[in-house]
């Protein structure tokens, strides 16, 4: 298959694609403007002080960024969700997301609602309810964190006391002259210098049991504020969100009815079925036009070129022996081989040729309806001995082209039909006629495989849309099975749109104007 083939079910069924787009885009624009507007609000907190560390460690600074994956996590919780909407006497909480910012200590929490007033409100009671999760901040050690802190301010009162001692007593000693009064003076430095020492660790060690300074703290960087700009409904993103989503569903369907269809569509997957040459391409009659004589009445019309176009590419299949008889069949009923057994007879008879049209299709025959006469008498009564071919001759188109009714149906059709006498009644019209035409049965039946080795040429009759993919393939085995040689394919009642005579040959041209005397 060629790229033709994928692009050629999206090309048939173009406008399920267009109407299915615009139909999903209309639709998801009104209901887009039913919908509330949407607010957002964002409060970030952050995990411990790093940031405000002079020399942060790098091992806590891990630690942090594991613990503002698990705060995230724990924003989620029903007892961290309930202890909002208790604070808030709400009796549910609107669409939040909480994710920890990679990379970071940062945690945000975003949420979503149609009240701007209890977005804010939602999004600084969650941070709330997190922050008090944290232990540096729980009640019952309210009081520990206080004595802390006034801790914290006593030592660092010693720290810059004993500094200011440190540094009176390291300038008193570069005055002294005394070894003794030296001595003294250092080993009283020394004392200083590991008070110091001690105070530092003792400071380290406090600090790092408070807020300021502890590893699980949780702090509050960003609160939320009441939004004054809707952030939704985006309206354009549904919109096309709406109309590729349609446009997708439409692709699939086209592709299903594609390939739950079974009937072939073009000349294309006919060969590729039958591996037999299309000669001819025959467009639908016009409407309320007679499809036995039109050939004859319109003989500019696409279809009537059609039919000669047919006519040249048999007479070119073997220009050296040319093919005095042919049986026009086809894989199924009602894809009207009778009407191109018809026609292709007249224009056949138009070529100076004597034709004899034989209507060989004794379940239903049709070709009587050309001339307008009733089946009572024809080529089954031949078979019979009751009549013989000239009895049912009947004159056509100005005595050209003669024509054989079916006549009532034999009891035993496939029978006469394989019979020695058919060869013998068929080599009688040939010495009487140029050409002879059978309209034979479907080749389903027994007859038509009977009549196909017997005659010139078969041409089978395919209707695209209509005539089976299976039946074709039953059709193709049947061709190897009686090792046919020349075998044609006619495309019947080709769309207007897939027939390339109609851009050449429109149907409704106009006739030539007949001069008065």
């Amino acid at each position: 298959m060629n790229l033709n083939d994928y692009i050629a079910p999206l090309r048939k069924w173009w406008w399920l694609l267009v109407a299915a787009t615009v139909i999903a885009a209309g639709a998801s624009l009104a209901y887009s403007f039913t919908q509330p507007d949407v607010y957002q609000v964002r409060t970030t907190l952050m995990v411990g002080n790093s940031l405000n560390a002079a020399n942060p460690n790098g091992g806590e600074y891990y630690l942090q960024q594991q613990l503002a994956g698990i705060y995230a996590d724990i924003a989620y919780r029903e007892p961290i969700r309930q202890a909002a909407m208790d604070a808030l006497g709400l009796e549910f909480l609107p669409e939040y997301s909480v994710r920890a910012v990679p990379n970071t200590t940062l945690v945000e929490i975003v949420v979503n609602d149609t009240n701007p007033q209890r977005t804010m409100v939602v999004a600084n009671e969650l941070a709330n309810q997190l922050v008090n999760r944290s232990p540096s901040l729980q009640g019952e050690d309210a009081g520990i964190q206080q004595f802390l802190e006034d801790q914290l301010t006593v030592v660092q009162g010693q720290i810059e006391e004993t500094r200011n001692e440190l540094e009176d007593l390291q300038a008193q000693v570069t005055k002294l002259t005394s070894a003794r009064q030296i001595a003294d003076m250092q080993s009283q430095i020394q004392t200083l210098q590991s008070r110091l020492s001690n105070l530092q660790s003792t400071y380290a060690a406090l600090l790092s049991n408070t807020q300021g300074g502890a590893t699980n703290a949780l702090t509050v960087i960003e609160p939320a504020e009441i939004p004054t700009n809707p952030t939704g409904p985006n309206r354009m993103m549904i919109v096309i969100l709406a109309a590729v989503v349609g446009f997708a569903l439409a692709v699939v369907a086209a592709y299903a009815i594609e390939f739950f269809d079974d009937a072939v569509k073009n000349a294309d997957e006919v060969k590729r079925i039958l591996d037999i040459p299309v000669v001819g391409e025959v467009g639908d009659f016009p409407q309320g036009k007679d499809p036995w004589s039109y050939v004859l009445e319109e003989p500019r019309s696409p279809v009537a070129h059609a039919f000669r176009v047919l006519r040249t590419n048999l007479d070119l299949l073997d220009p050296d022996t040319p093919l005095r008889s042919f049986l026009i069949t086809s894989a199924g009923i009602s894809e009207g081989k009778s009407t191109i057994s018809a026609n292709l007879a007249v224009v056949l008879s138009q070529g100076d040729r004597k034709v004899i049209c034989v209507d060989a299709d004794f379940h239903r025959p049709m070709l009587h309806n050309a001339v307008s006469i009733d089946n009572e008498h024809g080529f089954s009564d031949v078979f019979k001995g009751s009549m013989s071919l000239q009895d049912v001759l009947v004159p056509w188109n100005a005595g050209t082209l003669k024509l054989i009714p079916a006549g009532p149906m034999p009891p035993n059709p496939s029978e006469l039909l394989e019979s020695k006498k058919m060869e013998e009644l068929l080599e009688s019209l040939q010495s009487m006629a140029d050409v002879v035409v059978l309209d034979g049965p479907p080749f389903f039946l027994s007859d038509a495989s009977a009549l196909s080795t017997k005659v010139d040429c078969v041409v089978l009759v395919v209707r695209p849309g209509y005539t089976r993919k299976d039946a074709l393939r039953a059709l193709k085995e049947e061709i190897k099975k009686l090792r046919l040689k020349n075998v044609v394919v006619v495309l019947n009642r080709v769309l207007r749109r897939d027939s390339y005579y109609s851009k050449y040959y429109p149907y409704n041209y106009e006739k030539p104007s007949k001069s008065k005397a």
